[in-house]
């Protein structure tokens, strides 16, 4: 006869196997002594206790790297998927797009970019990672048109710091993703460009509105 308490514990185990993993709640302080900050314009904003903005009148742009989601896989677009340097092209260019559109969202807010670090310059790290395009344009020819609902998505992981000592002042996550009309469009690479570059100015404007607050506080 079968043990009722046996019996019990495998239907629990059985149970705990095949329930959702629930992601663990983002912690309010960081390893490194980052304090979570409540906001509207950033999925996660973490900022050093007593870090004081003011003194930053000038921006460092650090190179953006950029790194796609573990689950995109290249060999699924195109007749033949997409070759490494045409990964790397689209990784290249979005990393351009990235600091071209940072630069000109913070001289509009007439802060100055140099590319030294100084005692009132603030080094900005604005990463891309967890990158999905849906429609990526391999350059072969003949290839089909491709339609989409979406052009897909891409996650801002930003840094803050203090170019002198490197000293890191505020930490940002923050996804976007290309709003689905429920309407298909015609995919090229100008569009996904175009899109690319309409999240990032996005978020540059956030970025430039937080530092206009904190250097008001």
């Amino acid at each position: 006869m079968l043990n009722p308490y046996a019996l019990a514990l495998a239907a629990a185990l059985a149970l705990a196997a095949h329930a959702p993993l629930q992601a663990a709640p983002p912690p309010t302080i960081t390893e490194d002594g980052l304090q979570r900050v409540e906001n509207r314009n950033f999925d996660r904003l973490y900022r050093r206790p007593g870090a004081d903005f003011a003194p930053y009148t000038k921006v460092l742009i650090a190179p953006a790297n950029v790194s796609f989601r573990s689950s995109w896989n290249p060999r699924d677009y195109g007749r033949f998927g997409l070759r490494p340097d045409e990964v790397n092209r689209i990784r290249t260019e979005l990393a351009e797009l990235v600091r071209e559109a940072f630069v000109e969202v913070l001289k509009e807010g007439r802060y100055q970019v140099v590319d030294e670090p100084g005692p009132d310059v603030l080094e900005v790290h604005p990463d891309i990672v967890d990158l999905v395009v849906n429609a990526p344009q391999p350059q072969e020819p003949g290839r089909v048109r491709t339609y989409v609902l979406s052009a897909g998505e891409m996650t801002l992981a930003l840094e803050a710091r203090d170019s002198v000592t490197g000293t890191v002042l505020a930490r940002v996550r923050d996804r976007k993703r290309d709003p689905d009309t429920g309407t298909l469009k015609w995919a090229t690479s100008a569009s996904n460009r175009a899109d690319a570059r309409r999240a990032l100015r996005a978020w540059a404007t956030q970025l430039r509105g937080a530092l206009d607050a904190a250097r008001m506080r």
